[in-house]
């Protein structure tokens, strides 16, 4: 049968609406299909690396997310008793010498406004999928859609894996985390701060409008925190003075790691949090899945996208397992407590952001310059013919 569509996107958030925009671009047809019918109520991923502004830029949306957000251009980061060093990212090579720190929830608002109302549908919960040689049947709960493919970007908790029995082994961490938005009354302006103690950790974000990111370490996950338990520890570990009146929001989270073994079952596939899971410490989830967006909208833009396929699951999973390791190396790092691993600790940072020719490749390695394949630019062309994938 002729199916009614070339892809349903199981996910509105920012990979699906970006790979959403980008098919629309290359003149696919398509519906985004969204379970939620209320906007994000708190933002998780905030920072934007110059790769995926690279991306954005195809849509002509570089600017306008750069003009939302503020231009991080340095980290610095704090031992037990005085400042270590500083990861700096105004001489990296490429055109855009900082991250971007911008809400998941504006992400989200500029990606919804550029793709336009006819293409996405929320409220829809898909239920369950039928596949078949040449098309997929995808039944809702508001009723049934035929098209090519299925693709699934309904995050690392997503039901699509399910549907298709893949598998995604996953590791929990055994370290917690509590954060909230502030009113910024700091003078850390657009800069970055991680305070690493003996106690735990604690980070430190800006944001757009005036508000500052702080997230602390816990000894267990908090479910429900105890009033001001974010202020407090940030006061005790550091000695910064964040009221607790001023706090906009709070969310927990337990990092846990997965990459699915591949990703893509004949004709649905799997693309960002739904393929692949990392630590959110340095913030290179939501990026390594505008990736695997690009990448996807070029093979399903090709003549036979089938043919295809292996090279996304080949490339895309190679840049994934990269970023799972640094984002894991970085948070086992930042995660250590008592004095005689915190002094150790001290030692290797202060190695890394110090020595010259160390220190140098810091900015492109935090800036996820150095991630393979990090966009479609960086991907053997001969790779996306059919007669080599």
């Amino acid at each position: 049968m002729k199916p009614d569509l070339d892809a349903i996107i199981v996910g509105g958030g920012p990979v699906g609406l970006l790979l959403a925009c980008l098919l629309q671009k290359r003149g696919l047809s398509f519906r985004l299909l969204e379970k939620r019918t209320q906007p994000l109520a708190h933002s998780a991923a905030i920072g934007i690396t110059p790769p995926s502004l690279h991306i954005l830029d195809q849509l002509g949306l570089a600017r306008e997310f750069i003009d939302a957000g503020v231009k991080v251009y340095d980290c610095f980061v704090h031992g037990r008793k005085s400042k270590l060093g500083r990861v700096t990212f105004r001489d990296i090579p490429d055109e855009h010498r900082f991250i971007l720190s911008l809400p998941q929830a504006t992400t989200i608002s500029i990606l919804q406004s550029h793709l336009g109302t006819d293409c996405m549908q929320t409220g829809y919960e898909v239920t369950g999928i039928t596949q078949h040689a040449d098309h997929c049947v995808v039944q809702t709960n508001a009723g049934e859609f035929t098209t090519r493919f299925v693709i699934a970007c309904d995050g690392a908790r997503g039901r699509v894996r399910e549907f298709i029995g893949m598998q995604a082994p996953v590791k929990p961490y055994d370290c917690h985390f509590v954060m909230g938005d502030f009113i910024d009354r700091t003078d850390f302006g657009d800069a970055a701060h991680l305070f690493f103690t003996p106690t735990g950790s604690v980070e430190s974000f800006p944001l757009p409008g005036g508000q500052r990111r702080w997230i602390v370490q816990t000894d267990q996950r908090l479910d429900a925190p105890p009033k001001g338990l974010v202020s407090y520890l940030t006061h005790l570990r550091t000695g910064i003075n964040v009221p607790s009146a001023d706090q906009v929001n709070e969310s927990v989270f337990t990092p846990r790691r997965f990459n699915c073994d591949r990703y893509y079952s004949h004709r649905v596939i799997l693309c960002g949090d739904a393929a692949h899971g990392m630590s959110p410490i340095g913030g290179q989830g939501m990026n390594t899945g505008f990736a695997d967006a690009e990448f996807l909208a070029e093979v399903l833009a090709k003549a036979d996208p089938l043919a295809l396929l292996p090279a996304y699951n080949r490339f895309r999973r190679k840049a994934a397992k990269t970023a799972i390791f640094r984002a894991e190396w970085g948070m086992w790092l930042g995660t250590w407590r008592g004095n005689a691993r915190s002094a150790l600790r001290d030692v290797i940072l202060k190695f890394l952001l110090c020595q010259g020719p160390v220190a140098r490749r810091m900015g492109p390695f935090y800036a996820m310059l150095t991630i393979p394949f990090n966009t479609l630019a960086r991907v053997p062309q001969a790779s996306l013919r059919p007669h080599t994938a």
